[in-house]
């Protein structure tokens, strides 16, 4: 079609309601509605065909022409064009205003299969023009629908299979799944608790039998109804209890289940056993008081778990389900799903997206998002050759990238893996706890039984000896010791995450709390690490023009920054590089073969400089107070020819960070595989006076092995895969990120802005999380050092005693919501303050 009289390239009627154009490899496509514009794109891409007249025999064209969506005359295009009538009751976050009528339902539900945004477009096209179904809006980034719907004329299951018959599959979001699973539980609760509400007051008044006197009636008619809904308690309210009990002990692992489990129970069959015998001394109250004071508890203890995993669990959203890959720069692409991507493919992201791998940006602009992973709250601008990662999100603009590492090898990917396996690894201390809950609840179990036989030994009533057993059996409190750790776990990764620091190892934590002596990498960790090549020097015969070509074909393929830059300074001077033979690279340089001789660039040492050269190369040039210039040696036969000078800085900060980490107090310490000289005058700069230069990886694992045997607690910092020996070797192991492999280091914590100033971050809250947890440790075990000897003795009753063991593990899980209080708030203020300085 070539003119706009012709009719809509799809249905053929006349444009009479609007045009709307879509541009083809050769021509100009229009169409008389929005809905034939994409549907005309989602047949098309459906069949990778430009053909209309194919999509007239397609068995969804069919279909969409049935259910109205492509109109066939003009009233059915007049009618579409009408815009619907709808109520304003839009729920928070929701994109449109959805229409809610009076009487009608929500339905929500997640829906597959979609691959392009015309299958939104069409589901809810398609759902607003069924009958009882109004307001339909799908999501197509998060794969969501949400519609009204009026019960009398349709049902969710009506709404499911309409979507299956447009060919797509639905299900309830799992984040609805728990919602059920929750108003499940506050249900139960509520029945539990009036229930027991009840059977407190008809208490009273059986009570009251033992200061005047009931009759044989009265006392049926009282304890009769008790006992009917003290058993309704039993096995609706206390039913998941029970259940989890009963595991619990066949799989030979009993917790605090068991003991609320058995303690109503005994206090439910004594009740029965009384009952039977017409006495009035029941404890039916203290039974459905046992189960409600228990769900309330775990209610109360839920909510503030969904808070302290909240953060947690943004980390697990951020990886798109979808992306939409093309061609290349100039291709418009196509989604698929995210596991689909390849290295080496293009897609493109958008405003409001996230970035599914990290890569390239081949094509685009725009201001983009990086603080969920490093925690930089203010917005970065990307262009054309920068590097995105997985996980950031496109605030403006948008780009066409090359993928480079994709799932799980994606950064976002790496974290993701590290924090399951952070969350998963217990500490030394959780391993402790564990081992004593494995025997805490049987010994708690011997012990109420122990109480028991004891007073009726020593002549005291059974009752009395009951209720004493009793008591002992439900003080008892597992729970807060074992919540203890995990809980201060799950906070501290999660927070630590949003601060931009990926925890490996928890252990870290307390490792962090024991150092006195930290030492620094210098290179890529105290400096940039950002060489420039500021001089080149021959000694020889060799010319500066030639020095730069025979140093750029040694450092051919070469990962690191002083061979990028020489490849990016013979580049910018057009200089061509000297084919090198057989070239090999380790920590100190690089060595190679040219015209059947021997080269070699490093080091003094490695190029095999004689103390002449090895002194003049000592000479060091400072154009600023943060800046370093250090030599790099070039030989050839063993015979130095050029020395090559090159310039770095130190990292904005790092002078405040030394002077704040020397107060705490901590030893400071650096160490380089660069000269002694260079290092020296990094040391001089920031105030630290132990300085080791000329080391290589093993030198530094050495140095910090041989500390560690002083007897010294020792923190490492550096920034590559040359400092793992030294930083497996070391107590606690940091890391800088420098955009490799997250796994490729050894360190236990990952300071993911780059920065090193995050370490006093680090510090900061590894003492905080450490703080909270002896806290929790020592409350639990003060706890029941105190509570359990005065159950013995008789001075509490069993509901008095519920309520401590549940207030106990309320306070573990309350002091643990401080420490987010308290961090969230610190964010919240470094964030304000961020906004206020820009």
């Amino acid at each position: 079609m070539t003119a706009l009289s012709d009719g809509c390239e799809l249905c053929g009627l006349p444009p009479k309601y609007g045009t709307f154009t879509l541009d083809l490899n050769d021509r100009k496509a229009y169409f008389c509605c929005q809905g034939c514009r994409q549907v005309y794109i989602m047949l098309a891409e459906a069949a990778d065909a430009t053909d209309p007249a194919d999509f007239r025999h397609t068995d969804l064209f069919r279909r969409c022409v049935e259910m109205g969506i492509i109109p066939r005359s003009e009233d059915d295009l007049a009618a579409a064009a009408r815009p619907p009538v709808v109520v304003d009751d839009a729920l928070p976050g929701d994109r449109l205003s959805p229409s809610v009528p009076e009487g009608a339902l929500v339905c929500h539900l997640a829906v597959e299969g979609m691959w392009c945004p015309a299958c939104a477009w069409v589901i809810e096209e398609t759902l607003n023009r069924q009958p009882g179904i109004s307001g339909a809006h799908c999501n197509f980034s998060t794969d969501r629908l949400r519609c009204a719907y009026d019960p009398a004329r349709t049902s969710p299951a009506d709404i499911q299979s309409t979507l299956q018959r447009l060919g797509y599959g639905s299900r309830p979001p799992e984040a609805l799944a728990a919602d059920r699973e929750r108003r499940s539980q506050f249900v139960r609760f509520a029945i539990t608790a009036f229930i027991s509400m009840n059977v407190m007051m008809l208490s009273f008044s059986l009570y009251s039998g033992f200061f005047t006197d009931l009759g044989a009636d009265a006392v049926w008619k009282i304890s009769w109804p008790m006992f009917f809904m003290a058993t309704a308690v039993m096995l609706y309210g206390g039913l998941p209890l029970h259940r989890r009990a009963y595991t619990g002990i066949l799989s030979g692992q009993p917790g605090m289940e068991a003991l609320i489990s058995i303690g109503s129970i005994s206090a439910y069959s004594y009740s029965v056993f009384n009952l039977l015998q017409g006495s009035i001394h029941l404890y039916f109250d203290t039974t459905c008081m046992l189960i409600f004071l228990v769900q309330l508890g775990k209610i109360l203890e839920r909510r503030a778990k969904d808070r302290i995993q909240e953060d947690l669990g943004h980390y697990y959203a951020l990886m798109p389900a979808k992306v939409r890959v093309c061609a290349g720069a100039d291709s418009r692409g196509r989604y698929v799903a995210a596991g689909q991507l390849s290295s080496g493919d293009f897609f493109r992201v958008a405003e409001g997206e996230t970035l599914a791998a990290d890569g390239l940006v081949v094509a685009g602009r725009g201001l983009v998002d990086e603080s969920s992973l490093t925690g930089e709250t203010k917005p970065l601008t990307k262009i054309e050759g920068d590097r995105l990662v997985s996980g950031t999100h496109v605030i403006e603009g948008h780009f066409c990238v090359r993928a480079e590492t994709v799932g799980p090898a994606s950064t976002l990917g790496q974290m993701l893996a590290i924090m399951d396996a952070a969350l998963q690894r217990k500490t030394v201390v959780e391993g402790r706890t564990d081992r004593i809950l494995r025997v805490f609840v049987p010994l708690m179990i011997g012990l109420a039984v122990v109480t028991l036989l004891v007073l009726l030994l020593q002549g005291a009533a059974f009752e009395q000896a009951f209720i004493r057993g009793l008591t002992v059996l439900v003080i008892s409190c597992p729970c807060a010791l074992g919540l203890a750790v995990p809980l201060a776990r799950v906070a501290g990764v999660s927070l630590a995450a949003r601060r931009g620091i990926l925890v490996q190892d928890f252990s870290a934590f307390d490792r962090a709390g024991r150092i006195d002596t930290v030492v620094f990498d210098k290179t890529g960790t105290l400096t940039q690490g950002r060489w420039r090549l500021q001089s080149v020097l021959p000694l020889a015969d060799l010319n500066e023009q030639d020095v730069l070509a025979l140093a750029a074909g040694l450092e051919c393929g070469v990962d690191h920054p002083i061979a990028a830059e020489i490849q990016r300074a013979a580049k910018a001077r057009q200089i061509e590089a000297l084919s090198v033979e057989a070239s090999t690279a380790d920590a100190r340089g690089v060595a190679g073969r040219w015209q059947g001789r021997r080269v070699r660039l490093g080091s003094a040492d490695f190029a095999g400089a004689a103390g002449d050269e090895r002194e003049a190369g000592t000479t060091l040039l400072r154009t600023s107070d943060s800046a370093i210039v250090s030599w790099v040696f070039l030989a050839v036969d063993d015979c130095i020819v050029a020395r090559l000078g090159f310039g770095d800085r130190l990292k904005p900060g790092v002078s405040s960070l030394i002077q704040h980490l020397q107060a705490r107090p901590l030893d400071i310490l650096v160490v380089s595989g660069d000269s002694q000289a260079t290092s020296e005058q990094v040391g001089a700069m920031l105030g630290i006076n132990a300085v080791r230069g000329d080391c290589s990886p093993v030198e530094k694992a050495r140095f910090i092995e041989s500390l560690r045997r002083e007897g010294r607690s020792v923190a490492m910092v550096g920034d590559g895969v040359n400092d793992a020996p030294a930083l497996a070797s070391a107590d606690l192991s940091v890391a800088v990120f420098a955009g490799r492999q997250l796994g490729e280091e050894a360190q236990a914590v990952t300071l993911m802005q780059g920065d090193p100033c995050q370490m006093e971050t680090f510090l900061g809250f590894a003492v905080r999380v450490n703080r909270k947890i002896e806290q929790n440790l020592w409350g639990s075990l003060i706890y029941n050092l105190v509570a359990i000897p005065i159950a013995m003795a008789g001075w509490l009753s069993p509901l008095v005693a519920v309520v401590a063991m549940l207030l106990s593990s309320l306070s573990v899980t309350g002091n643990t919501l401080l420490l987010i209080h308290g961090e969230n708030r610190a964010v919240a203020s470094a964030q304000k303050g961020i906004e206020t300085t820009s």
